[in-house]
């Protein structure tokens, strides 16, 4: 006897209707709280990343006949364990550079007014435009829009504080209890949708999960490709400042499609503009200046940023992403202009994995309706 699941005698609660309702409030009251809490969003979003890049270790332990948990702690120690000796291996050098970096900016920042004044000064002088002082409103203007992106990184102490606390714990359930989660979220689906539900599953883990790890792959050789013609340069030329930091920061927007190679370079060239073009001609602000100022070291720098890139368009691209999720380039620019928007540098870094999540779950959905509807 097959017992019709849309009788109308049934319980409420037992109803799709009822079910998919829920869930949708579920949704909206998860979201708000999110919102409310600094730093609850994304060390949720870091946390659903994590579990992608590090579900298949877990699952390699575990077939292998180690428990869940102890897959779990075994790969959260070696995680934490690699963190550690990179930290101390690295973190002088990185922090240190970033805070030089940092308290050089308003000197940079001088060198760059006064050498903008002196070619805006010409171009008013010859046009009459002495009155606008349309030089010294693009100066102002630029020189706190680039202090503030190069102190801001969407992170206060608080988010940092947040990350610390809950990442580790969210990570640590999502590996432990998904499979009980997945299966509390197909249950308020429909029993004609249960099997398109696991196929999307499926799919998201495969499919997003090895293209987050090829992201983080091609943006590691990227930062070393362009740490090393960094360090050539600086054998030919005079040894670049922060060649560390600065590839770090390439490699690191590499991970965004499209404008992140555009981004991550933007700094570089900053720094390669500053120390071999502008401090020659003000040797009163370092004196470690060159004798002569000269663009071919700057030059020779944005040959370094090409060549990383080409080795990323023409070997790491095809070889590691192609049989990837490949995200449509306007999903890529809204997930940047939004997640720059709520969670700043932090967001754009982030908002790229989240997006490929989306795009394969709406695809998966689109293509399992067709398929319930013949």
């Amino acid at each position: 006897m097959i017992i019709n699941p849309h009788r109308k005698d049934d319980p409420l609660i037992f109803r799709p209707v009822f079910k998919l309702s829920m869930a949708a409030v579920s949704v909206v009251l998860i979201i708000f709280v999110l919102l409310w809490i600094p730093g609850l969003l994304s060390s949720v979003l870091i946390s659903i990343i994590l579990v992608f890049i590090l579900a298949p270790a877990v699952d390699f332990f575990e077939r292998h006949g180690i428990v869940r948990i102890n897959a779990i702690l075994i790969v959260l120690s070696l995680i934490v364990g690699v963190i550690i000796i990179l930290s101390l291996l690295m973190s002088h050098a990185v922090v240190g550079e970033y805070q030089d970096l940092a308290s050089r900016m308003d000197s940079y920042s001088e060198m760059f007014n006064l050498e903008i004044n002196r070619y805006t000064a010409e171009f008013e002088r010859r046009f009459g435009l002495e009155d606008l002082e349309t030089g010294q409103k693009l100066i102002n203007l630029g020189r706190e829009k680039g202090k503030e992106a190069l102190l801001s990184t969407g992170a206060s102490f608080g988010t940092l504080m947040t990350w610390l606390a809950v990442v580790p714990l969210l990570l640590f359930f999502f590996l432990l209890d998904g499979h009980r989660i997945k299966k509390a979220l197909i249950g308020f689906l429909p029993n004609r949708y249960f099997e398109m539900s696991l196929n999307i599953h499926q799919k998201i883990t495969l499919i997003v999960g090895g293209f987050i790890r090829a992201k983080l792959i091609e943006s590691l050789v990227v930062g070393i490709c362009a740490w090393v013609g960094f360090i050539i340069v600086g054998f030919i030329f005079t040894p670049m400042n922060y060649a560390f930091f600065l590839a770090i920061v390439v490699g690191l927007f590499n991970i965004i499609p499209y404008l992140g190679p555009l981004i991550g370079a933007i700094p570089v060239i900053f720094v390669a503009i500053v120390q071999y073009i502008l401090m020659p001609q003000f040797p009163e602000f370092s004196g470690n200046a060159l004798v002569v100022s000269s663009w071919t070291p700057v030059l020779a720098i944005g040959g370094a940023l090409i060549f990383s890139q080409v080795v990323d368009n023409i070997y790491l691209i095809p070889v590691l992403l192609g049989r990837s999720v490949n995200v449509h380039p306007l999903i890529v620019l809204l997930s940047v202009i939004i997640g720059a928007k709520m969670l700043g540098i932090t967001g754009m870094l982030i908002s790229i994995p989240m997006a490929s999540i989306l795009q394969t779950m709406v695809h998966e959905v689109s293509v399992g309706l067709k398929k319930l509807r013949h």
